[in-house]
């Protein structure tokens, strides 16, 4: 029963604290009774009624004080704004000073400047108090709201960055085995096995902001199966990468492949005799350690800035990485006269 009552209650409230008037006649009623319940139980009810009128006088005094503040955030000039505080402020404060002397039965001419130097302060105080408290409010709902735009944004810089990312590895790949189809065409459709598995991955799995990093490592070693096929095995290729099967431990989808990519990119056009490329992942505390290094020919070093240039893949995933990480990723290059090497380090997400 005692439940069947409060669900009305509970409707109400959350009713009147989700309109604009509702908060305001909680307000009042929570100002009005911490102000003046102490008067009236005093059990005078002359005294009671001063009081009462006091708070009145006082509420009014922080709504002044609110109006003028609000009048400050729209384009109202300043000189107006401070015009017409100054002529309320002084209608209130010798209204009060005038209240006051017939509310406690003195002649109100008699003793109006000591009540004057009474009600200045009050009405100063609380419509400070009054326009302070819709200024912060109204700072808050801003902070509140440009943080909610810039999630909104990143959410969807995010998204596109993903939906290009796909393509970009789809281009590449559909170049390389239609190059293959010419020359080997047998080796063919195993490869599209292979391209079939690597779609399905990044078309179910990376919908998700998070997913297991053993995901993500069954899918860098597909890529790695891939390429090989791709290659005929003619890039040396060396990978020391550690088994982590807690599924707890997450990491933004597709952030690591486009390094692999790289490095067989790269290394296909290394005109050397031993082209070779080496992975290593490991986890290390709260990090996950991430290296690639592929060698590559001085004599092709012009063309691989120009592919490198062309192609999105890296700049869009230095991008998610900084959009979804923050500070909590390290991205350091190194290349020597016939070596590149890149080292990422990302901060390991836990539920």
């Amino acid at each position: 029963m005692n439940q069947n009552y409060m669900k009305p209650i509970d409707l109400l409230v959350s009713k009147l604290l989700s309109s604009k008037t509702g908060v305001h006649m909680i307000f009042c009623l929570a100002f009005v009774g911490i102000f003046s319940i102490p008067v009236v139980l005093s059990g005078n009810n002359q005294v009671g009624f001063a009081g009462l009128c006091c708070c009145l006088y006082l509420l009014f005094c922080t709504y002044l004080g609110r109006w003028l503040a609000k009048l400050s955030t729209r384009r109202t000039p300043k000189g107006s704004i401070a015009l017409l505080g100054l002529v309320a402020f002084s209608f209130w404060t010798v209204l009060g000073a005038f209240g006051a002397g017939l509310l406690f039965k003195a002649e109100p001419y008699i003793h109006f400047s000591e009540y004057l130097a009474i009600s200045f302060p009050l009405v100063v105080l609380f419509g400070v108090l009054g326009g302070s408290v819709y200024l912060v409010r109204v700072s808050l709902t801003r902070q509140i709201k440009d943080a909610s735009l810039r999630q909104q944004q990143q959410q969807s810089e995010l998204e596109l960055l993903v939906s290009q990312l796909s393509p970009h590895f789809l281009f590449n790949t559909l170049n390389n085995i239609y190059g293959l189809s010419m020359t080997q065409h047998e080796r063919v459709p195993a490869l599209l096995v292979k391209l079939s598995d690597l779609l399905r991955y990044s078309l179910y799995q990376t919908k998700q902001p998070f997913i297991p990093i053993c995901n993500e490592i069954a899918y860098i070693k597909n890529y790695i199966a891939f390429e090989r096929l791709q290659t005929d095995e003619k890039i040396s290729f060396r990978q020391k990468i550690e088994d982590i099967n807690d599924p707890d431990l997450l990491i933004a989808p597709m952030v690591l492949i486009v390094f692999v990519e790289n490095a067989f990119k790269h290394s296909r056009h290394d005109q050397s005799t031993s082209p070779a490329i080496s992975v290593r992942l490991e986890m290390s505390d709260n990090w996950l350690l991430f290296e690639v290094i592929n060698t590559y020919s001085v004599a092709s070093q012009h063309h691989e800035v120009s592919v490198e240039s062309s192609g999105m893949g890296l700049t869009h995933t230095l991008r998610r990485l900084k959009l979804i990480y923050g500070n909590d990723f390290r991205y350091d290059v190194d290349k020597q006269f016939n070596e590149y090497k890149i080292n990422l380090a990302l901060r390991i997400i836990t539920p």
